[in-house]
């Protein structure tokens, strides 16, 4: 589960703490911390990433408190950095790419090094930097070989569904192939053809596979457009029930599929039967998750 900080409740805090206790009765048994860093254009149009700072809510000191008690309840720990915005949003120029790419080498190895201090089981080295910047490829080796340096644990890299995950050339150089999955599925709930496209990256570099995030909305039609968080449409917990199973049942039993980061629970707990958003937090959802986590069969 991507466990994330959520209005002002920060990691660390008691309720995150208890939030994150709650999980074990899931079978849960793999965390993504998610600390969001910055990326923004200084006065004279450079650019400049920064991490997140001691006062966020994703301070390195939370992070470490959660990280130490998801190993006390017997969780894998993942920390995925994210950066706001995405570059696919900083419409940058190629000038503008080898700056980020320049930026994004210290932002990576501070983070993997905040990995290596909290003894994470995965580190992600991005997440959703868009296609363009994705095709950087040696860019990224020398990026992946600079984490490798301060972190020594698996590492992969998590592009979004299409032309970014399908078009990167660098997975062998990482421990496994990454993915936000938000394919949308087919008629009647049908994830074969999100099989299909997943399997023919997976075949090609010989890589297992982690969804590093996955989730449906609780609306009518979600599992058309997955990457939908709070859809303009009524409410549906039958429908973010079944895409969640649809997606289970085709991966879950494939032997390089290593599991799925469902996005997301907050800190503070937010969702319920009203909630239209992509928690399955307290809906008929994280019920089913269960089932499947409880049962065994991995």
């Amino acid at each position: 589960m991507c466990f994330t900080a959520e209005h002002g409740v920060g990691y660390g805090s008691d309720e995150s703490v208890a939030q994150l206790r709650a999980l074990a009765a899931y079978g849960v048994n793999a965390v993504a911390l998610v600390p969001y860093g910055g990326a923004r254009r200084r006065g004279g149009g450079s650019i400049a990433i920064h991490t997140a700072g001691r006062g966020s809510w994703e301070s390195d000191a939370g992070i470490e408190i959660l990280a130490a008690e998801a190993r006390r309840l017997g969780m894998r720990v993942t920390l995925k950095p994210h950066l706001w915005p995405h570059a696919a949003q900083m419409q940058l120029t190629a000038e503008d790419r080898r700056e980020w790419l320049k930026q994004y080498r210290g932002f990576a190895e501070t983070y993997g090094r905040l990995a290596e201090r909290i003894h994470a089981d995965l580190f992600v080295v991005a997440t959703e930097v868009g296609a363009e910047l994705a095709r950087e490829e040696s860019a990224w080796r020398e990026i992946i070989a600079a984490v490798r340096a301060v972190y020594p644990g698996p590492l992969t890299f998590t592009p979004t569904q299409g032309p970014e995950f399908e078009s990167i050339a660098f997975w062998d150089a990482l421990d496994y192939i990454g993915l936000d999955n938000y394919y949308p599925l087919g008629d009647g709930y049908s994830a074969a053809g999100v099989l299909a496209r997943v399997q023919a990256v997976q075949r090609r570099f010989d890589r297992p596979v982690i969804f590093t995030e996955a989730g449906y909305s609780a609306a009518e039609g979600a599992h058309r457009g997955p990457w939908e968080d709070r859809p303009d449409r009524p409410l549906s917990l039958r429908e973010q029930e079944r895409s969640h199973e649809a997606l289970l049942k085709a991966f879950y039993s494939q032997p390089w599929f290593q599991g799925v980061y469902w996005w997301k629970l907050g800190t503070d707990g937010f969702g319920g039967p009203d909630d239209h958003s992509m928690t399955p937090w307290r809906k008929p959802a994280m019920e089913g998750i269960k089932r499947y986590y409880l049962a065994g069969g991995r």
